[in-house]
Formats: C-alpha cells, sequence, structure tokens
C-alpha cells in the first residue's frame, strides 16, 4: 500500500472493549482498529510512546517502518486503556520479546498482553488476559504473493476454502494464511514453525465471514472475513465465548470496522 496521502476524512480510528466468557469466569479485553496519517502520528507519538518504546523510534527508520511501528503502538495503547484506565499510554512498554512477540510491562501491569498486526497504513490489536491467549493477523490483497501462498495452503485447505467461500482464489487463500498465522500468534511463536502444523482442519460460513478450527491445535478456533483487498483473522479458545459489551460480537464489529476503512485503503 503507498503511503498516506489521502484527505482527513479517510482517516479511521476505532476502539471497543469485549467480553471473554469462560467456566472459569469472566475476562475484560479490548480491540482497536486505526488508519492514520504518518505525521499525525509522528506529532501525537510523545502522548503514546514510552521512553523505551521512543527509543526504537530512530531516524534510520524508513517512512513505512515508522508508520507500522507508530500505527501498532497507537493500536495498542488505544486497546489496553480500556483495561488501564488510570494509566496514561506512555507509563507502560509494549515491547518485543525473545521470538518478537508483543509483550506488555510498566507499572501496574499484570495478567495482560495484546496481539498486534498492520499492514500499510492499517494497524489493528487486541487486547486481552494472559490467561485467555488470542492472536490477530490483518493483510491486504496482492496478486504478486499469489504463488506463496498456494505454496502454504494445502490441497485440503483449498478444497475446504473453495466450498465454504463466496471469495476469488486470491481472497480464499489470503483468508486461509491470516487464520494460521493469527493462530500462531495466539501460541507465541510466531511464523516459526512449519506452516503445515497450523493446518486449517474446518472451515464453515458465518454471519460476517468464516469459522475455523485446526487440526493440530483442536482447542483453539478461528474467525475470518474479508472486506474489499483486505483479509482479517482472529484466535482464541474454543471453549471461551468471545462477546461484545454492547451485545454485538465483535467479529462482526471488526468486519464493520474494516469494512469502513477498506474503501480507502
Amino acid at each position: 500500500m503507498p503511503e498516506a496521502n489521502g484527505t482527513e476524512a479517510e482517516w479511521f480510528e476505532r476502539d471497543a472493549p469485549f467480553r471473554l466468557v469462560s467456566a472459569s469466569g469472566v475476562m475484560a479485553g479490548a480491540m482497536s482498529l486505526n488508519r492514520l496519517p504518518l505525521a499525525q502520528l509522528e506529532a501525537q507519538a510523545d502522548e503514546v510512546l514510552s521512553p523505551l518504546e521512543a527509543a526504537r523510534l530512530t531516524d534510520r527508520l524508513a517512512p513505512r517502518r515508522r508508520h507500522s511501528f507508530l500505527a501498532g503502538r497507537r493500536a495498542a495503547k488505544q486497546a489496553l486503556r480500556h483495561l488501564l484506565p488510570s494509566a496514561a499510554a506512555r507509563d507502560f512498554h509494549v515491547l518485543p520479546g525473545v521470538l518478537e512477540q508483543p509483550v506488555v510491562s510498566g507499572p501496574g501491569v499484570s495478567n495482560l498482553q495484546v496481539t498486534l498486526s498492520h499492514t500499510g497504513t492499517l494497524a489493528v490489536a487486541l487486547a486481552h488476559p494472559e490467561a485467555c491467549p488470542m492472536g490477530v493477523d490483518l493483510e491486504q490483497l496482492s496478486p504478486e504473493h499469489r504463488p506463496v501462498l498456494r505454496e502454504q495452503a494445502g490441497a485440503r485447505e483449498q478444497a475446504l476454502a473453495m466450498t465454504a467461500l463466496d471469495l476469488d482464489e486470491d481472497r480464499r487463500l489470503l483468508l486461509l494464511w491470516c487464520l494460521k498465522e493469527a493462530l500462531s500468534k495466539a501460541l507465541r511463536c510466531g511464523l516459526t514453525v512449519p506452516f503445515d502444523l497450523l493446518e486449517v482442519a474446518t472451515l464453515d460460513p458465518a454471519p460476517s465471514g468464516a469459522r475455523a478450527r485446526f487440526s493440530n491445535f483442536g482447542q483453539y478456533e478461528g474467525f475470518a472475513f474479508c472486506r474489499g483487498d483486505l483479509c482479517l483473522a482472529a484466535v482464541l479458545p474454543h471453549t471461551v465465548q468471545w462477546l461484545g459489551a454492547n451485545g454485538t460480537e465483535p467479529v462482526t464489529t471488526l468486519a464493520a470496522w474494516l469494512g469502513a476503512a477498506a474503501p480507502a485503503a
């Protein structure tokens, strides 16, 4: 995606809390999506970044990398503010762990983590308790990636997607990729494992997109959808109900947000 060069009306930022309901109780979480110009992100960086995060934003970073870093941290902090209402965004950190996974830390921060993803000028984050691992992935369609996406999707997965999804091949392949990358983030390993270990076992139509289960990680389920040239997937334990604070399913809300952002993306 080219660098942001649109008008103010095209910029987009949303966040909302949600609930995670399991047999052991109810946990709080939140999500955020933004599409903002680099100039605005840089102008407001001092309000968002902790000193440790700001130290990573060096002049050596190209504009695209600066944009991804700032948009991702902003999305993470916007989601986390629902769970840390008394903390200023710059009072806690979202820094990479040894496998480059985001790790939340800082005074007063306990049992909280965030999963985030970005593509072009869009960034998304889900804040969640450590007790309920989650993963998210956001990708933009790029036809030149088709050979790689085909290589990473098994024949059985491609047949599942063809049956379940009313999408063209490029979007079906991208949706499968998003599901598997989101699973890898929930597992906290990222794409350091063979992709066939993340195989999608079932794929069923759902109101906003599709629902998936996985061959080797049956304890997780995924939700994925495409809007325009964008695909997004989220993964969490299948024993947990993911509920919006206002009664709307979070995946439906995310799909609506992405649909609003997609025309300008």
